[in-house]
């Protein structure tokens, strides 16, 4: 699908507070109400857009910590994708990703300690089906590029 400059207008406008009204959206834009919403639901049954959702300041609520963690999947009849999907069960992983090179997956998790973060991997995450052995990184900072919203 190719998008035009309004399109990309109304998406940018939409990342920014995906609450707006459509009235609103379409003062911003410069178009009319109907073509505005005419263009939200074309972009929503396209797939550019795929839903409206809100951001959660971590540490706001409580999640303090962030961290990545390399895994290694056990060797023969294991499929990765579906070690990842019983990761990504765990209530603190924020997204896993079935990776190339050394290890098998990358997983995000979002911890409210070091303990939390302990106990989640010695508890849950090396109890898993499949995992042979993790590396733990812990994330000192966190910054976002432009396309972060493509996430």
């Amino acid at each position: 699908m190719k998008l035009d400059s309004n399109d990309l207008k109304l998406i940018a406008l939409l990342q920014k507070d995906a609450r707006a009204s459509v009235t609103s959206l379409a003062e911003s834009t410069g178009m009319a109400r109907v073509t505005t919403h005419d263009r939200m639901v074309r972009l929503q049954k396209e797939g550019v857009i795929q839903r409206y959702t809100v951001d959660i300041d971590a540490k706001a609520w409580g999640y303090e910590l962030k961290a990545f963690i390399f895994a290694r999947c056990d060797r023969g009849n294991v499929d990765r994708r579906d070690v990842a999907q019983k990761v990504c069960a765990l209530p603190y992983v924020a997204r896993c990703n079935v990776i190339a090179g050394d290890w098998d997956l990358i997983i995000e998790v979002m911890s409210q300690s070091m303990d939390s973060l302990g106990d989640a991997i010695l508890d849950g995450l090396s109890k898993i089906d499949g995992i042979a052995n993790t590396q733990t990184m812990v994330s000192f900072y966190d910054y976002s590029g432009p396309a972060a919203s493509l996430r």
